[in-house]
């Protein structure tokens, strides 16, 4: 396993024209620690608390390759680590200038792959949700015009096939990338842009152009529409803190009044809906649609009792209930021209409902106290940590409840952020197993008389059984090495002992046998496996690594 970077022999060695020339005045430095890596023989997936990272040094967007698996995954620099972080997965969904492959993305705590897609392309919005009983990745698919999205939703299941691919429901509506959330009922949320004439002041004659928040609620078994709401019919555009700047004088040019980027629903039935550019969250009734209160912005029905800290966001993403009368939000507080504070927050914010008072309960701020001005998230743990994606900063932190960071990890310099070399919308943390109906990945390579084996998606790997056998279709199959799998990809050494043809198994941490590789030769140098199904496995062949 080797680290990579955007300046490779394979790219034209000449950065876009939108970007910084930076990181290719520094490849060298990064070329050296690719070598000294290589030369010790360390599997590098991670760089440990390293300022240089942020800096540039090892790329614009970095990353890690793989000698049987063909892909690249990103590399992470771990700032700070404890063992009190959640023991989940991370789902990210790296894009932006330098990031040639973009599309969902899982790891474990320690920055090690566990799962990554191409096929996808530009996924966005990416966790595990619960429907009917069972896990499933979901995330959104499409095209992002840098304001809205338009595609679908996509479920996976276990084995990483597609269970889903929903859509919204009515004519020229497309999925919009900011939110796909499976609630309770079965159902789906889902936002959408939509472009429609409005009177420009709310009442008059002029006509506006404006880019519509609409969010909807589907039936995922039958596709029906359960619910939907649209902000102009509650919101007037006056109330928007965006400049018109020109806009919303042609269908082409619409004027992107509210910028809806997250729903939720509570127990009542009712909706919580965020507006980046009316700054402030909204609650809306689940029966006709009207506005049961306003968080921030212009229309705020709040007292605040901590000094304007739980009402004062501005371009905000990421709202959802937490219990029944508090709320997450991830306050950007930029935009990358203006600001209303000098650092973006996680939000912890009480609402009591009654009095009309609303409070800050924690406040995260990154470790770098950095201004996003863009997506981001916030996520209660079931530990009770608190885990804040800095969404258009390529980090996520994890914090104890009381806001002590934990654990503080960077996928790209963030110091440089600005540029848009790589990024996230979202960040998370899940438990999560899968399953692949695919096998094993091998790649031998005869000059260091190495195999290297990995499995894509698959969690329940705990070691790995080397064997070997006279020809490719041979039954008569010795086992040697015995392995422990540690991270994505394994470095085996080939005994001298070995047969013509080599491969791995795949065990669990019973010992039981989930899949095993197809077999190659152990004289050539193999280029990296396309996956394939399962292939069936005999527990006679291992039965002198586990009697």
């Amino acid at each position: 396993m080797r680290p990579s970077f955007p300046y490779s022999s394979r790219n034209s060695g000449r950065p876009p024209a939108s970007a910084s020339p930076w990181p290719r005045s520094l490849s060298a430095v990064s070329i050296l620690w690719l070598a000294i890596g290589a030369l010790a023989g360390e599997t590098v997936s991670v760089v440990e608390a390293s300022k240089w990272y942020d800096w540039g040094f090892f790329g614009a967007a970095p990353l890690t390759s793989y000698e049987s698996f063909g892909a690249e995954s990103p590399l992470f620099s771990l700032l700070q680590t404890d063992e009190r972080c959640y023991d989940g997965l991370i789902f990210i969904e790296p894009r932006g200038v330098y990031v040639e492959t973009p599309g969902p993305v899982v790891t474990d705590k320690d920055g090690n792959l566990i799962w990554m897609a191409t096929e996808w392309g530009q996924a966005m919005d990416l966790k595990v949700q619960k429907y009917k009983d069972k896990d499933y990745i979901t995330f959104w698919r499409g095209s992002d015009s840098g304001t809205f999205g338009s595609g679908s939703y996509i479920m996976l299941d276990e084995t990483y096939e597609l269970f889903k691919e929903i859509e919204p429901v009515g004519e020229g509506l497309t999925g919009d990338l900011h939110e796909f959330r499976i609630t309770e009922e079965g159902t789906a949320l889902m936002t959408i842009y939509h472009r429609v004439q409005v009177a420009a002041d709310g009442e008059g004659t002029d006509k506006l152009w404006i880019y519509d928040g609409y969010f909807q609620e589907v039936d995922i078994a039958t596709g029906e529409l359960v619910f939907e709401w649209h902000a102009s019919d509650h919101i007037s555009a006056t109330n928007s803190k965006q400049p018109l700047d020109g806009t919303g004088g042609s269908f082409d040019n619409a004027y992107d009044f509210f910028h809806i980027n997250s729903i939720d629903k509570d127990a009542n039935g009712n909706y919580l809906v965020s507006s980046r550019n009316v700054w402030g969250v909204a609650c809306i009734n689940g029966t006709d649609g009207s506005l049961l209160w306003n968080l921030g912005g212009q229309a705020n029905y709040f007292e605040d009792l901590s000094d304007g800290a739980a009402t004062d966001m501005a371009w905000n993403h990421h709202a959802s209930w937490y219990g029944n009368s508090s709320l997450t939000l991830f306050d950007n507080a930029y935009n990358g021209h203006h600001w209303s504070s000098d650092r973006s927050r996680g939000l912890i914010i009480d609402l009591d409902l009654e009095n009309w008072t609303a409070k800050v309960r924690h406040a995260y701020v990154a470790p770098q106290h950095s201004l996003t001005p863009s997506q981001g998230s916030v996520q209660v743990l079931p530990n009770g940590n608190v885990f804040v994606g800095w969404g258009h900063t390529p980090a996520f932190t994890e914090f104890t409840r009381d806001g002590e960071v934990l654990c503080d990890t960077h996928f790209g310099p963030i110091w440089f952020a600005n540029f848009s070399w790589t990024k996230t919308y979202r960040s998370f943390k899940f438990p999560w197993v899968g399953k692949p109906k695919t096998v094993p990945s091998v790649a031998m390579r005869p000059r260091q008389n190495a195999l290297f084996a990995s499995w894509n998606g698959a969690t329940e790997v705990a070691r790995w059984v080397l064997q070997s056998s006279v020809d490719f279709n041979s039954s008569d199959i010795k086992d040697h090495d015995d392995v422990p799998k540690v991270k994505f990809e394994t470095k085996i050494q080939v005994p001298d002992e070995a047969e013509m043809y080599v491969r791995v198994l795949a065990m669990d941490r019973n010992g039981n046998v989930l899949a095993h590789s197809n077999p190659v030769s152990r004289y050539e140098k193999t280029p990296p496996v396309r996956r394939r199904k399962v292939a069936p496995c005999s527990l006679e062949t291992i039965s002198s690594v586990f009697p």
